[in-house]
């Protein structure tokens, strides 16, 4: 039977994620239940191996005490260094609200972020209970409280939940006497967030840490061989495993070229153009190389790049059929922008991806939420492992639980074998889409999983252990739903250990020219190609204004579109699809009878002058003065319906023009 460990808190946002945090690591060997510290009875105190605490005085509010025989540890919690850089954008010297959701935990975000460095900045600390905030003050933070945020706040930067300290989850492994090889995973994440801060070093800060010392002897003390190069491939620093497994003997790596470092050995890598090779050296077997790629600013990337001993892939691991998308995943170098909120959001994403915490995209329809989580995953320790779709808007919810679970063969249930999502993503990466379309019980199955590491498939007799990373997409804000009690809180805080909110197209504008561009290229087959080459001025310069309520999804539908219909001649803005021209007309100034048949002679007789004009209409019956056909000349001018050209060129209808004649 697994021992007990115990999480007792006060606050539920800590509960949700000191509890899935330590189930994804401790889940083999432990049993780990958490409680609010007013719920508790003597008889899970007394049941109960270990008791952590998530503060120090928690306990001292306990309605029962403590059995002496239960050992007790205080959690010691510390920053997502994956939001830490946000706070530099707040000028130094200014004060900011610390937003916690005690008077407590406020004093002590505020001691570690100064102990961190972020002493540039006046801490004060706002929680519930606070009243009348200082109007002077406009910048606030909090890790992630923001339903605590006072509402005169006009800049907030989130450093999300805190993380459990590697030191409680080595006290926890000697407690229980657990595997010490359970703390690798951990410090690799803890690594490659310190690997982040170590370029985040700013004239703002006033008391830096070494972060370099500490970088390296993290790096040291893990057993998975590492090697961080910057972005002309020159070596900043490597661990003893990556030197021992590749067999270089130089003593001094730091500062070597790393591509002239491996020809000196005879090995060929095309770095960074090739993501992954197998190497060999006498006496070391075949070692792979692969790397993570990110940025710590615009202007510079680093690449991490890790060692170790190749495996054959296990027997059965391709070639399976399951029903979901198989199909070559997108990664960052597909997601071109350059607009700085997306190029934000990408190097965000590609910090996250460092890591294996579950996480939510949330953004509107045609956003690339999909393709973000690919190129996540790609970029991701999990890259080998399979990347595993399911769209809950298009599934039948009486049948989500078996493509969540799978089912085995059941005789007495008339169950058939079926590979379930969970089994198909192990060891990869399980993208849920459209999660807001979840039923109740969906959820609760979700929770369930996530909460206790592992699932059983329909018709078995066992479980079967949970390996998958979790990303999860909407196009609605799920907190709202959470408030209207239709999604449960429990599973929102455990997904929602980051978050993502992608960038719709009309707020990124300076991208609509390079998207066209790059799609057009991808339905006309043709890398050369440019829009003005297929498309009109007028059409081209519509297409740059246009909102695209569709974002990336729309212009790309429409490129494929415009493939289709392109007959060697440029494609004129009358040959826009229905409902985009619907959408133009019902905007456009509308026309009088009179001023409609002055368009339709201008049409029908180009370069036609005013003189001419006058003339046709006596033909047909219809008597106007020159001053007037001037007003009318004017009026179709301004619309943007007729040129009117100078020097007895006389008048030309637009293709804007040509297409209100036909409304």
């Amino acid at each position: 039977m697994k021992k007990k460990l115990l999480i007792l808190t006060n606050n539920p946002v800590a509960k949700i994620g000191i509890s899935s945090y330590l189930s994804s690591i401790f889940n083999q060997y432990l049993t780990i239940q958490s409680a609010r510290g007013a719920d508790i009875t003597p008889e899970i105190l007394d049941h109960a191996d270990c008791i952590l605490l998530s503060t120090e005085n928690i306990k001292d509010n306990l309605p029962y005490p403590i059995p002496e025989h239960v050992y007790q540890l205080v959690c010691m919690r510390t920053f997502n260094h994956t939001y830490l850089h946000k706070i530099l954008q707040i000028p130094p010297g200014s004060s900011v609200y610390l937003i916690n959701d005690t008077e407590n935990n406020a004093d002590e975000v505020i001691l570690q972020l100064q102990e961190f460095g972020f002493s540039q900045y006046h801490f004060l600390p706002w929680y519930p209970g606070c009243t009348n905030p200082d109007e002077s003050i406009h910048y606030g933070v909090t890790p992630g409280e923001l339903h605590l945020v006072p509402s005169t706040l006009t800049t907030v930067i989130d450093i999300g939940n805190r993380v459990v300290d590697i030191s409680t989850i080595n006290e926890i492994i000697a407690c229980f006497h657990l595997p010490t090889s359970l703390a690798d995973e951990v410090t690799r994440n803890y690594m490659s967030h310190i690997v982040q801060v170590l370029k985040l070093s700013n004239q703002q800060l006033s008391h830096a840490l070494d972060m370099k010392q500490i970088t390296q002897m993290i790096l040291d003390n893990v057993s998975e061989g590492f090697c961080l190069l910057d972005e002309s491939g020159m070596i900043k620093m490597v661990n003893q495993p990556f030197r021992k497994l590749t067999g270089f003997k130089e003593k001094n790596l730091s500062g070597c070229d790393f591509c002239a470092l491996l020809r000196s050995y005879g090995i060929d890598y095309d770095f960074p153009n090739t993501r992954e090779t197998i190497i060999s050296q006498p006496g070391h077997g075949r070692i792979r190389l692969w790397f993570q790629k990110f940025s710590l600013n615009p202007k510079a990337e680093l690449y991490l790049m890790h060692a170790s001993v190749c495996e054959e892939q296990a027997s059965g691991s391709s070639g399976t059929a399951f029903p979901f998308r198989a199909r070559p995943l997108y990664d960052f170098n597909n997601m071109i922008t350059r607009n700085p909120t997306q190029s934000h959001l990408l190097d965000t994403a590609r910090r996250i991806s460092l890591n294996d915490f579950p996480f939510i995209i949330q953004g509107e329809s045609g956003t690339e939420k999909e393709m973000l989580a690919q190129a996540i995953h790609r970029n991701s320790r999990r890259h080998d492992g399979p990347f595993i779709s399911l769209n809950f808007s298009s599934l039948n919810p009486s049948g989500i639980e078996a493509e969540l679970l799978g089912t085995e063969e059941n005789a007495s249930l008339g169950t058939r074998r079926h590979m379930g999502a969970f089994q198909a993503a192990c060891r990869g990466t399980l993208l849920i889409n459209g999660i807001q379309h979840t039923a109740l019980q969906t959820q609760q199955l979700l929770l369930n999983v996530l909460q206790n590491g592992y699932y059983m498939p329909i018709g078995s007799s066992g479980p079967l252990s949970l390996d998958v990373r979790m990303i999860a997409t909407t196009t609605t804000d799920l907190y709202s739903l959470v408030l209207e009690g239709r999604f449960l809180d429990d599973l929102f805080f455990l997904l929602n250990t980051f978050s993502l909110n992608t960038v719709p197209i009309r707020q990124r504008r300076d991208d609509i020219p390079l998207l066209l561009n790059n799609f057009l290229r991808d339905a006309f087959k043709d890398p050369s190609l440019v829009m003005e080459d297929v498309l009109t001025g007028n059409l081209t310069a519509f297409l740059k204004q246009y909102d695209w309520p569709g974002n990336a999804q729309e212009i790309h539908n429409l490129s494929n579109y415009f493939s289709c219909i392109y007959q060697r001649e440029p494609i004129p803005l009358g040959d826009l699809p229905g409902y985009i021209l619907n959408q133009i007309l019902s905007r456009q100034t509308s026309l009088d009878v009179t001023e409609k048949h002055i368009l339709s002679l201008i049409i029908s007789h180009p370069r036609i002058g005013r003189s001419t004009v006058m003339e046709q209409l006596r033909k047909q019956g219809v008597s106007l003065t020159e001053g007037k056909i001037r007003t009318v000349l004017r009026k179709l001018a301004d619309a943007g319906y007729i040129k009117v050209h100078r020097t007895r060129g006389g008048c030309e209808a637009t293709e804007l023009g040509i297409l209100m004649s036909r409304g």
